[in-house]
């Protein structure tokens, strides 16, 4: 692992095209877009911690994650909606919708969402990148970003939901209070990348991760719940932050 003053680190947001990944780091601040899972194992292994929108650690008979239960309380019913629970592992063995459900029911007596089940990807992707390098276990942590941004407003009145116009403002206020160099890489990547590739709040995610995991080397990483729990493989079931 890297002193504290080298200590790379990144924030990364699923999107359409893949995902994007962001650092800012002191003199590092960049970005760039992974389009596949090869490129995102080996972004992964370059840095020393990663913050990343999705979830890790997978339940084996509980349809929702204690993390997930005790994230909905912490950012309330009104932004609830945005936590999503993942399948139970077994059900990740089909690539059927209709057999995950049936499979996520009698383990849980719970049915998949669709929301939940158009992630699967992602999370199949990570969880396989994890089961291949377990030594990322240490290194690559789930936070969410409406968590992150609920701590960069130190508990003010809620900015409007993500997807409005008032939102996205609103967040990139937050962004540019906490680093100036937020709106420089929001503009290079709205610039670069098609809305159909990747849209407004998928690039203000991938800040706002990179911008708290870039403190980690100076602040301690909390986790809902704390301790966090672990799954069946030993991956912790956790919301990352600082």
């Amino acid at each position: 692992m890297a002193e504290k003053s080298q200590k790379r680190t990144t924030g990364i947001d699923g999107c359409r095209a893949g995902w994007l990944a962001v650092t800012l780091d002191a003199g590092r601040e960049s970005w760039t877009l992974l389009s596949t899972s090869d490129e995102l194992e080996k972004h992964l292994r370059e840095f020393d911690c990663t913050f990343i929108d999705i979830p890790i650690g997978l339940s084996e008979d509980e349809h929702v994650r204690m993390c997930d239960f005790l994230l909905r309380r912490v950012l309330g019913p009104e932004y609830a909606s945005s936590v999503f629970s993942p399948p139970v592992r077994s059900a990740f063995l089909t690539t059927d919708y209709k057999a995950a459900c049936d499979i996520n029911e009698a383990k849980t007596g719970k049915r998949i969402t669709k929301q939940a089940w158009n992630i699967t990807p992602k999370i199949r992707q990570v969880d396989d990148i994890l089961a291949g390098n377990p030594e990322l276990i240490r290194t690559v942590f789930e936070s969410h970003p409406e968590l992150l941004f609920k701590k960069l407003n130190r508990q003010r009145e809620k900015p409007a939901r993500k997807k409005t116009d008032e939102g996205i403002r609103a967040r990139k206020e937050l962004l540019a209070r906490a680093d100036k160099r937020s709106g420089v890489l929001f503009d290079e990547m709205r610039e670069s990348l098609q809305k159909s590739e990747a849209k407004d709040d998928d690039l203000l995610d991938a800040i706002v991760l990179a911008l708290m995991a870039a403190q980690t080397p100076f602040r301690p990483i909390r986790t809902l719940p704390m301790p966090p729990q672990t799954d069946s493989r030993g991956i912790p079931m956790a919301i990352h932050f600082v």
